[in-house]
């Protein structure tokens, strides 16, 4: 990266250590301290694998990594970031299917002299996103690899009698709603990144410190902040968000992952371009500063974890912005229009 931008690996992102500890007892020390534990936890980390005691038998379970270099680049986030986000991604799933989430298995695996700091960074940032949806980390594992990677498993419950809200029931006629104020913003922060307009550096007291090059956009600091560490409200998804239709987090797009929606209920989905208009404005400003089209990112931008759903006329709830409407599938098959045309372009693919 040209200027005053330059590359870097993790271990340089953060102040510099006298020695990273290679022995895996010591790293743990330094992180088990941060977790703290909610009351369904009866055994946590230290044996070889934790107990929960959980609300409900019915348990709804997924995992997601993050990989150094594929999906972050650590000149422009932190490893307090990274945690967050792995978290987010991770919490965001269980939440989509209606379900509280209640623990997080963690495994990092890093390069051998990756420093310590890092490790604790990792976990500060895991822990603090998990306790804000009541999500315990519970135990994991710590490895070594080329490159820094997260992995974690998420665990929730769903109570007695409530069915999942999966992806497959919405209806001809229900809603199109957003569980989000505003798409796209982090695709944009992606763009800064990309673009190399972008480093961040982690200070002695882990706060991050945001360096721009070349960028007047007043908002450019905050929508790198929402790309490397978003902040759903995933609370949606258990709470009012159990009387949708249809719902599901939107990590890849609102095209990519809508398709995925309309393909599941067998329906059409169109959006409202006047609905998105205040989304494509707010990052016209910054876009225009990047030789981008604002209204790509709103439609392609992933990495968003908000709740997508449809809901029944007159049932959007609050928390929930209308976006679009439900139709009957047509003749070329279930799919997203604006417009009633489709739409160009494509969101997030891990082998794209």
């Amino acid at each position: 990266m040209p200027g005053d931008l330059p590359h870097d690996d993790i271990s340089r992102a953060i102040p510099e250590e006298a020695a990273a500890p290679r022995d895996e007892s010591a790293l743990l020390a330094r992180m088990l301290p941060h977790l703290r534990h909610g009351t369904e936890v009866e055994v946590g980390p230290g044996d070889d694998a934790a107990v929960l005691t959980l609300p409900s038998p019915r348990v709804v379970v997924t995992t997601d990594t993050l990989v150094e270099g594929h999906d972050f680049l650590p000149h422009a986030t932190t490893p307090r970031w990274i945690g967050r986000k792995a978290a987010v991604q991770n919490l965001a799933d269980v939440a989509a299917m209606g379900a509280r989430p209640h623990a997080l298995v963690v495994a990092i695996s890093a390069p051998a002299d990756t420093p310590a700091t890092v490790f604790e960074e990792l976990t500060i940032g895991l822990t603090a996103r998990a306790e804000a949806d009541g999500a315990s980390i519970v135990g994991g594992d710590l490895g070594r690899a080329e490159q820094l990677t997260i992995t974690v498993t998420a665990m929730g419950s769903l109570p007695v009698g409530q069915q999942p809200v999966r992806r497959s029931g919405a209806r001809a006629g229900d809603v199109l709603a957003i569980g989000s104020p505003r798409l796209g913003r982090s695709a944009a922060g992606l763009a800064l990144v990309l673009g190399e307009r972008a480093l961040v550096r982690t200070g002695a007291d882990g706060r991050p410190t945001i360096m721009l090059r070349t960028v007047q956009d007043s908002s450019a600091a905050e929508l790198l902040q929402w790309h490397d560490a978003p902040e759903p409200d995933l609370s949606l998804g258990w709470t009012v968000g159990r009387c949708a239709h249809a719902m599901m987090d939107l990590s890849d797009g609102l095209v990519r992952d809508g398709s995925r929606l309309a393909a599941a209920s067998q329906v059409t989905l169109e959006l409202d371009r006047e609905a998105l208009a205040p989304d494509v404005e707010m990052l016209a400003g910054l876009a225009a500063e990047l030789g981008e089209d604002p209204c790509a990112w709103v439609l392609h931008g992933g990495e968003e974890h908000a709740m997508l759903a449809a809901f029944g006329p007159g049932e959007v709830p609050e928390g929930f912005r209308t976006i679009g409407e439900v139709r009957p599938v047509g003749p070329g098959g279930p799919c997203v229009l604006l417009g009633g045309e489709a739409i160009d372009g494509a969101g997030f693919d891990h082998f794209g």
